[in-house]
């Protein structure tokens, strides 16, 4: 049996993103690990500079994500104005960017959002400089804001994280969605599923570390080496779906 922290992310509007490259600025169908990893963070209050606990953080911990709803792709095409490059000259808010109106420049782009997706995910940890118990209370009752890929996209849910024992990532999934149904009807609350843009026949399941031989095996650009610089590394993760049906519990 292992220890699984399971927490759920649902909002109007996400964005998971790709390799971008130029104008546009596509999105991935679900959570990336760097995503994921920034979510956990912002949660216990890391900040962008704080390279070794982000490092830490993300060789500490193996995750899954179990999708519910992919969501409908949203495209937004935007104009933005920007100051010119000068060298080293760092802004450090958009008043500061926007003080030189005449030299100001216009860049194009295109976004990608996912609009009412819906996931679980499951996060394990690999070493044990991490507390598993600290992560389920920040996430609860997180020190910042916590968003799903970019700071426009709020989350319209708490994400009630919970600490599952399980014998396999799938099971602790299974068993997370029981609990929180139970807790649902026991608060007479509407559930998820009972909103119609939610239901889908196919539920899709992506992971790390925990080998399955029937399972499609990817590889993705999502591994933090730092946050400052931006830089990632690559990792090979696995994936399957299968047809949304009820999973028996077990222990």
């Amino acid at each position: 049996m292992k220890d699984y922290l399971v927490f759920r992310l649902y909002g109007p509007i996400a964005s998971w993103g790709e390799i971008a490259v130029g104008e546009n600025r596509h999105s991935f169908s679900y959570p990336s690990k760097s995503a994921i990893m920034g979510l956990l963070a912002s949660a216990l209050g890391y900040k962008r500079e704080e390279e070794e606990k982000h490092i830490l953080l993300t060789q500490s911990l193996s995750f899954g994500v179990k999708v519910y709803s992919p969501g409908i792709l949203l495209r937004d095409y935007h104009t933005v104005q920007v100051p010119p490059s000068k060298g080293k000259i760092i802004y450090s808010t958009r008043k500061d960017e926007l003080r030189e109106k005449l030299e100001l420049n216009t860049i194009l782009s295109s976004r990608d959002y996912r609009m009412d997706a819906m996931y679980d995910v499951c996060i394990r940890k690999k070493k044990q400089e991490i507390d598993l118990v600290e992560i389920q209370k920040k996430l609860n009752e997180p020190i910042f804001s916590l968003f799903l890929g970019r700071k426009s996209c709020v989350l319209s849910s708490p994400v009630f994280a919970s600490l599952v024992n399980a014998n396999d990532l799938f099971l602790a999934f299974s068993k997370y969605e029981q609990n929180l149904k139970e807790r649902f009807k026991k608060e007479n609350i509407n559930y998820f599923f009972e909103n119609e843009k939610l239901k889908s026949n196919f539920i899709e399941y992506i992971w790390e570390d925990e080998g399955d031989e029937n399972a499609d095996i990817r590889t993705r650009r999502d591994e933090v080496l730092s946050r400052k610089r931006w830089q990632f590394s690559e990792r090979k993760e696995f994936y399957k779906s299968e047809v949304k049906q009820n999973v028996p519990i077990q222990s």
